[in-house]
């Protein structure tokens, strides 16, 4: 199968797991909170909000600014407790992501 192919493919069986999500969620009787295609979860402080832009951004390859890993999130916010700690980036995506179910007007793209 190509990579064209089997990236349609993906995406319908995505697709069909987001109805069947759906489906689940509502004869469950339970909110289903679906996070904006764009929602910078994995470049956005779970403690201060700070948001990465640029050349501050993590990458698949990581942070060349910074020497930082792909999977390494470091806030360089000097006002955030975490300033310059590093923290697992799909750690800090989650607790972002959950922080939406509270807070569903921050779910856009910037």
């Amino acid at each position: 199968m190509s990579h064209v192919a089997s990236k349609g493919v993906h995406r319908a069986l995505f697709g069909r797991f987001r109805s069947y999500l759906e489906y689940k969620c509502k004869s469950a009787g339970v909110k289903l909170v679906i996070a904006n295609r764009f929602y910078p979860s994995t470049q956005r402080c779970a403690v201060c909000g700070n948001i990465k832009k640029n050349d501050e951004k993590i990458t698949l390859s990581g942070n060349k600014k910074h020497g930082t890993k792909h999977n390494e999130y470091v806030c360089y916010n000097k006002k955030c407790p975490n300033y310059n700690k590093v923290v697992d980036r799909d750690m800090n995506a989650m607790m972002n992501l959950t922080f939406l179910i509270d807070h569903p007007r921050y779910n856009k793209a910037l």
